[in-house]
C-alpha cells in the first residue's frame, strides 16, 4: 500500500476519498504513536473504532493477540482491510461484534457527539479497562471525552488519551 508520509509523521493515502463525514482527507496516527499504542495493547484482543489508512490497525497487531477494527466506509472496506495483517477482522456494525475485549482504541469521526457514543461503546464492550483515544488535541475529541473522568493525556502530535476504568 502506498501512503505518504506527512511532515507531521503522518501519513496519508494518494487515492483517498476523504472522510466520510466531512470529505477530509485522513490523515493516519504518527510512528511514535504507533509505538505507544503496541506498547499498552500487547497480548489484548483489541477493538478498533475507526481503521482509517489502517496504520493504528497495523501497528496494534505487531502485538495485539487479535485486532477487530469497526469501520463503516465501504471505500476503507475495499482499499485498507484487504491489506491488513492476518490477526486483524473488519466488522461494518457494532451488531457485528462478539463478546468484550481488554482494550479500544477510538479514532473515527471526530465530532463530540461521535466521540461520546465511542466512548460509551468502549465502556460497554471494554472488560480490562484499558480505553486509548487518538487526536486529543482536538477541542471536539476532548469534549467527546468529558463523559469519563480520570483520562491521562499524552503529548504527542495529535494527542493521545488513556482511561482505565
Amino acid at each position: 500500500m502506498s501512503l505518504i508520509p506527512q511532515e507531521n509523521g503522518s501519513y496519508r493515502h494518494p487515492d483517498d476519498p476523504g472522510e466520510p463525514t466531512t470529505g477530509e482527507p485522513r490523515l493516519s496516527i504518527t510512528d511514535l504513536e504507533g509505538e505507544i499504542l503496541a506498547a499498552f495493547v500487547a497480548g489484548c484482543a483489541v477493538l478498533e473504532i475507526g481503521t482509517g489508512l489502517g496504520v493504528s490497525t497495523r501497528a496494534m497487531a505487531t502485538t495485539a493477540r487479535s485486532v477487530t477494527t469497526l469501520d463503516v466506509d465501504e471505500w476503507v472496506h475495499a482499499n485498507i482491510w484487504p491489506t491488513l495483517p492476518d490477526n486483524v477482522t473488519g466488522v461494518t456494525s457494532i451488531s457485528d461484534l462478539v463478546g468484550t475485549y481488554g482494550a479500544v482504541f477510538i479514532d473515527a469521526d471526530h465530532s463530540t457527539e461521535a466521540v461520546a457514543a465511542d466512548l460509551e461503546l468502549a465502556l460497554d464492550v471494554c472488560d480490562a479497562g484499558l480505553i486509548i483515544a487518538h487526536d486529543t488535541n482536538a477541542v471536539a475529541v476532548r469534549d467527546g471525552l468529558r463523559a469519563a473522568e480520570d483520562w491521562h493525556w499524552i503529548n504527542t502530535t495529535h494527542g493521545l488519551g488513556v482511561l482505565w476504568t
